[in-house]
């Protein structure tokens, strides 16, 4: 795997759970995840870049270790020393950043909304930065409470979608949400916050990669959706490591296909699980010793002539 990795890259890295009812492996144990399923399971540890789009690098761990404590034994075994570890909103405490500061660990980490090292206030259109990122105006100030750096932010095209979302459910006498409720969280609406250690970066770049996690969350959706390994059925570590490198070796291609669809701009119209569809439809014959395509399919033709991918008119043996 190790030869995936180029030098100078942005490396991000995440976890994800893979349910697992085996008693024979040490990796099967009880554990915390973000649905808050304590069924026993296996930790899956992936380092993702976001300048290849390309899964590199990834490791099982027990079902009970979170990513602090196995996080920098797998930088060591794969040789990258620049990873950032972007966590999701319930990674935060105090604990899990004197554990990432100790070990010299980089991080970028969300805070809840509702997390008291927030102040709201500060973010003022009249007197804030702002800038462009894809089509969103993003506003932005960062402001020291506690000891701790918080870098603020606010989207004005979530606010107005959250906004009118949590209006709809009003309109709808969904439990729990009242004018009441709305006008106190009216401040928040559109806004994330972030504490991070990478204090030479601009408050700009921070955002970016702190977007890039989008990527990570697509990569484990991959895992768990089209290759369907977000549970194990293995019974030995032997097989599950096997399974496991099979799953590895598949979303990379994924992730080839993803790039090539993304090239061409059919992002949109294509998806990575259409094009596995469409193809795999698609087969040679062995004819007198020699390997001959079979007629292809319309849809099929069409695709691969807009993706600007050739098929090869005889495959020799």
């Amino acid at each position: 795997m190790k030869s995936f990795v180029k030098a100078d890259e942005h490396i991000l890295v995440d976890m994800t759970n893979m349910f697992n009812s085996s008693e024979k492996m040490y990796y099967s144990k009880e554990g915390y995840n973000s649905d808050m399923v304590f069924d026993t399971q296996i930790n899956l540890m992936y380092i993702y870049s976001s300048k290849t789009n390309q899964p590199l690098f990834y490791k099982l761990l027990n079902g009970n270790t979170r990513e602090v404590s196995g996080f920098k034994n797998f930088l060591i075994e794969s040789g990258i020393n620049d990873a950032i570890l972007i966590a999701d909103k319930g990674f935060y405490s105090k604990a899990n950043i004197k554990l990432l500061e100790n070990n010299n660990l980089q991080y970028i980490i969300p805070l809840k909304r509702n997390d008291n090292l927030i102040d709201y206030s500060k973010l003022d259109e009249t007197q804030n930065s702002y800038f462009q990122y894809e089509d969103r105006i993003i506003w932005m100030n960062q402001y020291d409470i506690d000891g701790v750096n918080v870098k603020l932010y606010k989207d004005d095209k979530l606010k107005a979608q959250e906004q009118k979302d949590y209006l709809q459910r009003i309109i709808s006498n969904v439990d729990g949400y009242s004018r009441d409720k709305f006008n106190a969280k009216l401040s928040q609406f559109g806004t994330f916050a972030i504490i991070t250690n990478l204090q030479e970066h601009k408050l700009e770049d921070i955002y970016i990669k702190y977007k890039s996690r989008n990527a990570i969350e697509q990569m484990f959706e991959g895992v768990k959706t089209i290759l369907k390994a977000d549970v194990s059925h293995m019974q030995k570590e032997e097989t599950l490591n096997g399974w496991m490198f099979v799953n590895h070796i598949a979303l990379q291609w994924y992730y080839v296909i993803y790039n090539i669809l993304a090239e061409q701009k059919l992002i949109t119209k294509y998806s990575v699980r259409q094009f596995v569809t469409e193809l795999k439809e698609h087969r040679a014959v062995l004819i007198n010793n020699q390997w001959q395509e079979e007629v292809m399919i319309k849809s099929t033709k069409t695709m691969l002539e807009k993706l600007k991918i050739y098929s090869v008119k005889s495959i020799k043996s």
